[in-house]
Order: structure tokens, then C-alpha cells, then sequence
């Protein structure tokens, strides 16, 4: 499989994936605290500038690369006013065009199930580092007991039933990254950088599902997918009942540190 480009979602990214106001700020507060006096950073699937535009406006300075050049004209065209661009690279994560001993810091979030060759990638990474150079790995957590993970996985579940593969080209699991970088001989440590709640409603969480929002359900043929739907929905009413309840759901980002 290839590794999986989004300029399909540029346009509703930041709307489906953004952070409430001000969490953003509180998740670059937290890596600056492991970063040096101007840091010198890459960040591997930089997309929309999520993670990297509070970043930026801390004097962080950043070069970003991503497959997706929509994904990166969406950031130049959103970047806040007094906010330096960062250098930005049309490139493959497994093979990065950049020097050796480059960076203080590589960063990633909710990239590494996207890379075919990941493992690659994890290598490339850690070959720009400068010598005591950090990787952080971050990831948004929610319960997996909450309504929009539950459908996540029904919905897994009933397509795999039915005979297509919802498989990614990249790991399947953030637990398989760890095992790699602590293979190549990292030692980890992880906290939490800012914590929020978001109320949704069972239709809001199908309607990411119907809306192919997830990069999972962009290759699945249209009637093949519209009977899938139906069941899912059928099994969402079942389950929790009317799609109009609305269930409140704990969010935090969290951060992994790696460091050789």
C-alpha cells in the first residue's frame, strides 16, 4: 500500500480535527518546555499547521513537509497575521531531503498509520536530529468506551464482516511506534498537554462517518458503502437510541518524548 496523501480533507480539516480555542496554545506550552532557546524543529506531516502555527508565533523555528501541497497551501492561507511561515517540503517522510544532525526536535502527530513505510520514517527522523535531539509523538486521546470510538470500531467491524479490508498502509497502533523507537534504542516519557470536553450528538458522530471524514472510509465503493451506513446506523439506535442524545466526551492531548 502507499502511504496516504490528504488533500482530500484540506478544506474540512482544521473544522473535523482543530482544537478547541486555546488548547492549541497550551499543547505548544508544554513542548516548549523540552525544546531549547530557539529551537530548530521538523514537523512530519505538518498538514493544516495544527500543531505548528502556535509553535511558530513562540519563535519556534520550523520546517514542516507533508504529501499533501493543499494541506500546506491551507496553512500558508490561514497563518495568523506577524506569524512567520515555516519552510515548507513536498516530501516523503521515509526519505526526508534534509541533512544529518539538522533539528533539536522532530515532532508528529496522528501521521504514522498514513505511512507505508513507516519504519523508514522513524529512521529518517531520527537521523536529522542533532546529537541529544528529541522526538515527540503526539496523539489526542478519548475514551474507548465513548460513542465516537465505539462506532469507529462497529463500523470496522461491519465492513470487515462484509468482505472489504479497512486497513491502513501504516501501523495500526501507537504501541507499535513505541516498540520501533525503543528498538532503535529510545527511552520514553509522556504527560498530558491540555484537557477539554466536547458534546456530540449519535447523529454528529455518524455524520463524520457518512461524510467520509476519516481517511479509512475514502476508498470503499459508494452502494457497498451506503449499505454499511445503513447498518451502522441501525446498530447506533440500537445501542444508545435517539441520534439526537447527545453525550459529552473527556479529550486530552498527549505528548511522548523520545531521547537516545
Amino acid at each position: 500500500m502507499k502511504s496516504i496523501p490528504f488533500d482530500r480533507a484540506a478544506d474540512v480539516y482544521d473544522e473535523t480535527r482543530g482544537f478547541p480555542p486555546g488548547i492549541g496554545e497550551v499543547v505548544a506550552d508544554s513542548a516548549l518546555k523540552v525544546f531549547p532557546v530557539r529551537a530548530r524543529v521538523v514537523e512530519i506531516g505538518i498538514g493544516t499547521g495544527r500543531i505548528a502555527k502556535p509553535l511558530l508565533a513562540r519563535g519556534v523555528r520550523v520546517t514542516g513537509l507533508d504529501l499533501s501541497p493543499k494541506m500546506m497551501r491551507r496553512l500558508t492561507d490561514t497563518l495568523p497575521s506577524g506569524v512567520p511561515a515555516p519552510a515548507l517540503l513536498l516530501a516523503d517522510a521515509a526519505n526526508l531531503p534534509l541533512a544529518a544532525g539538522t533539528f533539536d526536535a522532530a515532532i508528529s502527530v496522528h501521521v504514522f498509520h498514513l505511512i507505508a513505510q513507516w519504519k523508514e520514517a522513524l529512521a529518517e527522523a531520527r537521523r536529522v536530529l542533532k546529537p541529544g535531539g528529541i522526538f515527540l509523538l503526539g496523539y489526542d486521546w478519548r475514551p474507548d468506551s465513548s460513542p465516537g470510538e465505539r462506532l469507529r470500531r462497529q463500523w470496522r467491524r461491519i465492513v470487515t464482516r462484509r468482505g472489504l479490508s479497512v486497513s491502513q498502509p501504516g501501523v495500526r497502533d501507537l504501541a507499535e511506534v513505541n516498540r520501533e523507537l525503543r528498538r532503535m534504542g529510545a527511552r520514553m516519557d509522556q504527560w498530558s498537554a491540555g484537557q477539554w470536553s466536547a458534546a456530540r450528538t449519535l447523529a454528529h458522530h455518524l455524520e463524520t462517518i457518512e461524510h467520509r471524514s476519516w481517511s479509512s472510509t475514502w476508498d470503499i465503493p459508494e452502494t457497498f458503502f451506503a449499505e454499511c451506513l445503513t447498518e451502522l446506523r441501525a446498530w447506533a439506535v440500537k445501542k444508545y437510541g435517539a441520534l439526537d442524545r447527545e453525550f459529552t466526551t473527556p479529550h486530552k492531548f498527549v505528548w511522548q518524548r523520545f531521547r537516545w
